[in-house]
């Protein structure tokens, strides 16, 4: 008695949100616990993508920071899928979403675009339509995968762990080009980690 007929849930939620939330529930060998209100969730995200298309600006430049999420996403996205972790390459692409928009900000094509092509495998009737209405003549499958820039992806800032007598006392954000001085001085800025020196 524990058998879902799918047709009922595409009929009310769509193919690809249902096919999308099967691939959400956990790791692909395992399978998951299937509940019905958790298709919501899927289907969310995937109406957000479609705004998000709808919405896109072309002029000006794409966020800074969106494009590093961007280039993050497309790195765990392409990690994951080879692995079978679909579910979370799908948790990166609805964290990526939310990124782009946050405080119901207006995205730039170029933070959308390429969302479409990692959506692709997961959900295709809507990336096909997507890559359609984004001016594009060939199919969404023939376009190859996003391409992915190390360098868009690393982040400008780090977290760095302070240790007093072997022990950690804290941790401070620096960034990426910190002096061995510079740590230092920001570890004692931190009233924290003063009381351990």
């Amino acid at each position: 008695g524990n058998v879902v007929n799918p047709d009922q849930y595409m009929e009310e939620w769509g193919a690809d949100a249902f096919r999308t939330y099967l691939m959400f529930l956990g790791p692909y060998e395992e399978g998951g616990d299937f509940r019905d209100r958790g298709i919501s969730g899927v289907k969310r995200f995937l109406d957000r993508l479609w705004v998000s298309v709808a919405v896109a600006r072309q002029d000006g430049e794409p966020d800074e920071s969106v494009m590093r999420k961007l280039h993050q996403t497309i790195r765990k996205v392409g990690d994951d899928i080879p692995r079978l972790s679909y579910n979370t390459a799908i948790a990166a692409m609805m964290e990526y979403i939310n990124v782009v928009r946050a405080h119901e900000r207006i995205p730039h094509r170029a933070e959308v675009e390429p969302l479409v092509q990692l959506v692709a495998p997961f959900a295709p009737f809507i990336a096909e339509e997507l890559w359609e209405r984004l001016g594009h003549e060939r199919s969404v499958f023939d376009s190859g995968w996003a391409a992915f820039d190390a360098t868009l992806a690393a982040e400008d800032d780090f977290e760095l762990v302070v240790q007093v007598n072997g022990k950690v006392r804290g941790r401070i954000r620096v960034p990426r080009t910190v002096t061995q001085e510079a740590a230092q001085a920001a570890a004692l800025s931190d009233a924290a980690i003063l009381k351990f020196v």
